[in-house]
This record gives structure tokens, sequence and C-alpha cells, in this order.
């Protein structure tokens, strides 16, 4: 007996959609305590109606203790981390810390999407590490 796995043969045999920022060339600063985008974390897609996963790879630091760093994505301009967004605290001045923040958005629509990082500090001048010794790494993938 055959063990159907889906009722129709048309399977869609595209390849997601992906991309990738790798930053080598010098570290990305900011002392912006609105949202700002994170130099050069803008990647545009096109997808099926599908979700997608985004996410980021940092080494980061903040020189004021206390002077929490906020992570969000964009896709098309909407937040999808909410007004607070992913908050990295700095309990040690100058201390460096591992971030990761990452999510999945909701089944998009089919069509050309622009996928976003943003960034602020809650004082102080915040640091993102993008040397050759330290790269940084957003990226987004379409969910099949």
């Amino acid at each position: 007996m055959a063990t159907t796995i889906r009722g129709d043969d048309n399977w869609d045999t595209t390849p997601p959609a992906y991309g990738r920022v790798v930053r080598t060339a010098g570290n990305v600063s900011t002392t912006s305590t609105s949202l700002v985008e994170v130099t050069g974390s803008s990647i545009t897609i096109t997808t099926g109606a599908n979700p997608i996963y985004f996410g980021a790879c940092h080494t980061i630091r903040n020189n004021t203790v206390g002077a929490d760093m906020v992570f969000n994505f964009t896709i098309d301009n909407a937040l999808q981390f909410g007004t607070t967004g992913l908050i990295q605290d700095q309990a040690v001045s100058s201390q460096w810390n591992m971030i990761s923040p990452q999510g999945q958005s909701a089944v998009l629509s089919a069509g050309s999407h622009t996928i976003k990082e943003k960034w602020r500090v809650g004082g102080g001048t915040g640091l993102l590490l993008a040397g050759t010794a330290e790269g940084s790494m957003f990226f987004v993938n379409e969910i099949k």
C-alpha cells in the first residue's frame, strides 16, 4: 500500500528564496535612541505565499552601563517584534556580548518583500563588530 503525503502532484519544486549580508569592512556604531537601520542590513527577496525566517549574528558592546541595545526587524516597513523589540542589557561598561536575534514571520503574500534589521541604544554608543576578524551577518530565508 502506497502512502500519500499530498493529495495532488503539484509539488512546488522552486528553491526557497534567501538572502545574506556578511559585513567585514568595518565596525558599525550608533548613538540613536530611535530605531535606525543597521548599516547594510536590507535584503529584498521574492517569495511565494510563505513565511520567512530572519535573523542576525553579532558581537556588540555599549560604553555605558545600563544603556540597553534594542534590535528589531521590519518586513515591508512593519515591525516584527512590536515597538519594544529584543533587548540586550549592557550590565558592564564596554563588555562584549554575542547576540543572535531571530524570528519567523506570518505567511507573506507572494511577491517582493524587503526585510531590514534595525537597532537603537538607550544611551551611550552602541558598537557592532564587523571587521575581518569578526564578521557580522544578517540573513533571511523563505520557509517552504
